[in-house]
């Protein structure tokens, strides 16, 4: 890649960048399962906690076939619970804070600004607005749509323009290292997925000029 003074391109995942919503999430998922399988709980947390980012309904495979053993109809079933997981976290999610900085940040700043994230898409433009932020991006993406695809597709929407992605998981790293294009991790005080990779990282958006001097700085096409 190569350094470019065009402006430019956010884009953002949604849980943990824009929303501190990621332990709600975590949580509730886990809770999901308590009165039908309450045995299984234990082993759903362990999974649930290593694959933080993961999109849900592949959690949900995993957790329904690997960990509960449901072999009949097990697509009817994943569907079943992805829908239900829609309305069993809606409430909780709406009340998450914005991560620190970030309305300000994105207000502040003339790019154009997407949003690519594994969540449902309603879900996504739940939170959103109920942010009252939905009118700061061009364009939503969320599940079934995959992050590097997005990404990719981005880059072409955009060409000489650098993408800057922001991303909380390893998930999200690995998609801007496949479609190759800037990363900007989001670490937490309680854990931080990128010490093994090199990725510039921040704590929030609290230090708005000192980020975009950064990106101004390092952002490549």
């Amino acid at each position: 890649m190569m350094k470019s003074a065009t402006q430019p391109i956010f884009v953002f995942d949604k849980d943990g960048v824009l929303v501190e919503s990621e332990p709600i999430k975590l949580r509730l998922f886990e809770e999901m399962f308590v009165s039908d399988y309450p045995e299984a709980v234990p082993a759903i947390k362990a999974f649930n906690r290593e694959n933080v980012g993961l999109a849900r309904r592949d959690k949900l495979h995993h957790v329904l076939e690997a960990i509960i053993g449901i072999r009949e109809d097990l697509e009817a079933k994943i569907d079943h619970y992805l829908e239900h997981s829609y309305h069993f976290v809606k409430k909780a999610l709406l009340e998450a804070p914005p991560v620190a900085g970030v309305l300000a940040f994105l207000r502040s700043s003339a790019h154009t600004k997407y949003v690519c994230s594994s969540a449902l898409h309603a879900e996504v433009i739940d939170q959103l607005e109920a942010l009252q932020i939905r009118d700061q991006f061009a364009e939503v993406y969320a599940f079934p749509d995959k992050k590097a695809d997005v990404l990719t597709k981005l880059k072409a929407l955009h060409p000489g323009q650098p993408i800057v992605f922001w991303g909380d998981t390893i998930l999200d790293y690995r998609a801007s290292v496949e479609a190759r294009v800037n990363f900007i991790g989001i670490r937490k005080p309680e854990a931080d997925p990128f010490e093994d990779v090199d990725a510039h990282t921040i704590p929030d958006f609290e230090k708005g000029d000192e980020l975009h001097r950064w990106i101004a700085s390092h952002a490549l096409v």
